[in-house]
């Protein structure tokens, strides 16, 4: 996969829209406090867009105290509001520049997630829009015919915790409206269609003895159990998707995500075989820029791999008795 370096204005451009997400004013209510009056009597609400819908949450009667409070509100929105605007500038910047970015819909996705805090929670965005950003990490370029992409791969780790009321998409996807796909009564659909015509398909850790299609308790939802999908999931760093003012996301750290595809591409089977080429593609481009940017991080994912056990070694062999290239960088590490 032919790589290109991205000039350094462009990675400085990146790193401080990286900073201000992570330092983004965070409200105590996100929307606009304003005074209602139901039934003679007055009170105040929070208002705010997710996704197409309008959301209302009461603030509390028409007291001085949360009049107070109501402009608190307001005022550390407003905060946010100009945030965003210095934000929105970079990633116009970074857009110009041709820096990779997400279609509208999946931008929409990610956004939903990164509003609903799920992930700060243990939702992680994997999969090709998770390498796609892996670009802008590491300040190189990539083959565009590997980060092409339409589907959502979102995994979620077992660990996350919603509030009691909160159960299904919608505690990790608010205002998104979803169709499940599956066969014909599919009583567990473990893909989701968009509006615009994506689709979001979840992920989780496959168990010891469990089903390849699992239950997570706390999101009550059904996902995708895949093995060895634990390993990329260790240490996942922040990156921003270009979409709007930017999208502070999780992903896996480039190192281990590469080691991973390494993995999968050993283990994959039957109709899964179709995505080697895929695997194997991605992964050369990201162990050709760790090796020369990040080799210590690299050889400690590897080494972790392979310490594992037999069947992690075993996958790793299968992959690279044919991609003699790769062997030969790895080895260069020790």
């Amino acid at each position: 996969m032919a790589q290109h370096p991205i000039p350094v204005a462009l990675q400085s451009a990146y790193r401080d829209l990286l900073d201000r997400h992570l330092a983004r004013p965070e409200p105590s209510m996100r929307g606009r406090a304003m005074r209602a009056r139901k039934g003679g009597r007055a009170y105040w609400v929070v208002r705010r867009r997710m996704g197409d819908a309008m959301v209302e949450a009461q603030l509390g009667p028409d007291t001085p105290e949360t009049a107070a409070r109501a402009d608190a509100i307001n005022a550390q929105n407003a905060a946010l509001r100009d945030w965003a605007r210095d934000a929105s500038a970079l990633v116009a910047q970074l857009r110009a520049a041709r820096m990779p970015t997400p279609i509208a819909g999946a931008g929409k996705i990610l956004r939903a997630i990164d509003v609903s805090g799920a992930f700060g929670r243990g939702v992680v965005l994997v999969g090709t829009h998770a390498f796609e950003l892996y670009q802008s990490e590491l300040g190189v370029r990539f083959d565009e015919a590997n980060t092409r992409t339409e589907d959502v791969d979102v995994a979620l780790d077992r660990s996350i915790r919603v509030a009691r009321a909160a159960k299904g998409l919608g505690a990790i996807l608010p205002g998104i409206p979803l169709t499940p796909l599956g066969g014909p009564g599919d009583p567990h659909p473990v893909s989701w269609r968009t509006e615009d015509d994506l689709t979001i398909d979840l992920l989780m850790q496959k168990g010891r003895g469990r089903r390849a299609v699992d239950h997570h308790p706390e999101l009550d939802v059904w996902a995708q159990a895949l093995p060895y999908l634990k390993f990329s999931l260790q240490g996942t760093i922040p990156a921003v998707s270009l979409y709007r003012e930017g999208v502070l996301v999780r992903v896996p750290a480039p190192e281990r995500y590469a080691v991973h595809k390494l993995i999968v591409a050993g283990v994959r089977t039957g109709s899964w075989r179709q995505k080697v080429r895929k695997d194997v593609a991605q992964a050369r481009a990201l162990i050709a820029a760790l090796a020369e940017d990040r080799p210590y991080e690299l050889g400690a994912a590897l080494e972790d791999a392979r310490g594992r056990g037999p069947k992690w070694r075993g996958a790793l062999e299968r992959t690279l008795a044919s991609e003699p290239g790769l062997r030969a960088t790895l080895e260069a590490l020790a």
